[in-house]
């Protein structure tokens, strides 16, 4: 645990939380700034300031308890649709550093709108990038 980690103290129940999931890895609570009804947090329970520091494993656990928590979501609320949300480091746009994943669920004409306006980029420009990368 990282000093003044609010998500720790959550984990550790220091600091209240509208819990929804816990397993041995993760922990699901709604959101306390909530941008929409049922606005959810997943989080590994060991603290891992992002997805750079988190293990595959670890990871993977997070990811599951996103999709229990996203088929959850959608059974009982029943919302047009779900924006996922991970944000990395302060240019990420990151705001709590333990790492987290907002499940925000959505209505159509809701008041959310996207950060940024997409525009097509040149197929030379992204084949450049995909061998910087070397994936393949």
């Amino acid at each position: 645990m990282t000093g003044g980690c609010v998500f720790c103290a959550i984990i550790a129940r220091r600091e209240p939380a509208a819990l929804l999931y816990e397993d041995e890895l993760t922990l699901a609570f709604l959101d306390i700034t909530a941008v929409t009804d049922g606005h959810t947090l997943v989080i590994p329970r060991p603290h891992r300031a992002d997805l750079w520091e988190i293990e595959e494993e670890l990871a993977a656990a997070v990811a599951r308890t996103v999709h229990r928590m996203a088929r959850r979501i959608r059974d009982v609320l029943e919302p047009d649709g779900l924006t996922l949300f991970q944000a990395n480091r302060d240019a990420g746009w990151q705001d709590v550093f333990h790492l987290h994943v907002h499940l925000v669920p959505r209505a159509a004409g809701d008041r959310l709108t996207r950060p940024w306006t997409a525009a097509p980029v040149p197929l030379e420009t992204l084949a450049a990038t995909r061998d910087r990368l070397g994936l393949l």
